[in-house]
């Protein structure tokens, strides 16, 4: 994440801090299967975590909490503690349309969705449709996102209403920015760019954004404006995420030979995240690696539209960096960690015959601290240490805990999520909202699809 992201993140830190009710209750969560996730840390902790009024662990020890510490203790003995998920590449207003084009591979699938509907958006779908993303990834254990927002819809403001619907959905999130390609200079692009950042660090309240990066676009669409794009990256040091090497008739069709034209525009740095990077060769996984560029792998999508199978302990061999994502919730379509976990672990296994490809705690770790650490953000989230926001879950398992970390991706649903915390307050019990009516939700995205759909069945 950038130096400009994190003077934004540590603004609205303490600003949270300043600001945030005094009524906030003193949490002391007690349990005998706490995973920290921490670097370096591979047994579950019996004893409980601290949590101050606003919202931060000020301790995570073993043993009885004593009772002078005060504070309302959750007793969770026999259940399991782990920090919330961290998913690094999503587009969220795709939830509103699962279950399109199951017989298509990348590029089908993009004509049947964006290039079908998208020019069909009015003024509030992409609210709403972005809203009802982050509560479902809320309610399947994600606490934060990248969300890679998209410029689907016909104008930029419907563009931005991704933004906002992230801003009240209660979700830590880092924001994928889009440069708007129908301004008439680079000038104004950068400035609608540190407008919104400004307006971000100066908005009332705890709020949930971590900071900023950049959705590269260029590599698509026009090479010049790929070299605009990294330049602000840098000049902002804000990292760039990019669809890249995602499907095999892409890598081979023009994919591969962009690398060249990427290194040539600058484009190869340590603020680079490949998503997907499937379709590799040993020159550009090596030439990435040595370059600091990163990686966030998403077996769901890659498996939904058969893009392949990313090698994932070749990658790590070679030293890349590698977190992991849910991508599109209309590609993923149930964007469901414990499945991500469990599409990736075995189809490595299959591929290899090989039971001990990964662990349980390897590829746990890749979905929470790996992952917050390739968006930049491990200093906050993805681990449950001293100083870190309280993001954890709840996990009553459906059956006797022999090793809680093969328990919970081996064995766990997010139907077994008790309890999802953000910054120390229960936003979600049994999948339910206290602070939104998700039927409510549920039914406004209906009726704008609906609307969408007859629209677009009307033009043609």
């Amino acid at each position: 994440m950038s130096k400009i992201c994190k003077v934004l993140s540590l603004t609205l830190f303490f600003y949270s801090v300043a600001v945030a009710e005094l009524t906030t209750d003193v949490y002391l969560i007690r349990s005998n299967y706490i995973l920290t996730m921490a670097k370096g840390s591979a047994e579950p902790l019996d004893g409980y975590i601290q949590i101050s009024k606003e919202g931060l662990i000020i301790d995570i020890v073993e043993g009885e909490p004593s009772e002078t510490l005060g504070g309302t203790l959750i007793d969770a003995r026999g259940k399991i503690i782990l920090p919330g998920f961290v998913s690094g590449h999503n587009h969220l207003w795709q939830s509103a349309f699962r279950g399109l084009a199951s017989d298509q591979e990348l590029y089908g699938w993009l004509n049947s969705l964006h290039w079908t509907f998208g020019d069909f958006f009015q003024n509030g779908d992409m609210y709403n449709f972005t809203l009802y993303g982050a509560l479902d990834q809320l309610a399947n254990g994600i606490t934060t996102t990248l969300n890679h927002s998209q410029n689907v819809a016909p104008t930029y403001d419907q563009y931005l209403e991704q933004f906002e619907a992230e801003m009240a959905a209660g979700q830590h999130f880092i924001f994928s920015y889009v440069l708007d390609e129908n301004e008439p200079s680079a000038a104004i692009r950068k400035s609608k760019l540190l407008s919104l950042i400004d307006d971000t660090s100066r908005r009332p309240g705890p709020h949930a954004c971590l900071g900023f990066g950049l959705h590269g676009t260029g590599i698509y669409r026009d090479m010049d404006f790929h070299r605009e794009e990294v330049n602000l990256a840098k000049e902002l040091d804000l990292d760039m995420q990019i669809h890249y090497l995602e499907e095999k008739a892409e890598s081979f069709r023009n994919g591969q030979k962009k690398f060249e034209l990427m290194a040539e525009k600058g484009g190869l740095w340590d603020g680079l995240v490949y998503a997907h990077f499937i379709h590799v060769t040993d020159k550009i996984l090596e030439t990435s690696a040595k370059a600091g560029a990163k990686m966030i792998w998403n077996p769901l999508s890659n498996g939904r539209l058969a893009s392949g199978l990313a090698d994932i302990p070749r990658y790590l061999s070679a030293g890349l960096e590698i977190g992991m994502g849910v991508d599109g919730s209309a590609s993923g379509d149930v964007c469901d960690p414990f499945q991500n976990m469990r599409m990736g672990m075995y189809a490595l296994r299959m591929k290899d015959s090989n039971a001990a490809v990964m662990s349980s705690i390897d590829i746990l770790r890749m979905h929470t601290l790996k992952t917050a650490q390739v968006l930049e953000v491990d200093d906050r989230v993805g681990s449950l240490e001293l100083g870190k926001f309280a993001d954890f879950l709840i996990i009553q398992p459906g059956s006797p805990v022999f090793d809680p970390y093969s328990t919970v991706v081996l064995a766990t649903s997010a139907n077994d999520i008790e309890s999802v915390w953000v910054r120390g307050q229960k936003i979600v019990e049994n999948r339910r909202f206290p602070n939104h009516d998700m039927g409510a939700i549920k039914n406004e995205v209906a009726r704008r699809v609906a609307r969408i759909v007859s629209d677009q069945t009307g033009n043609n």
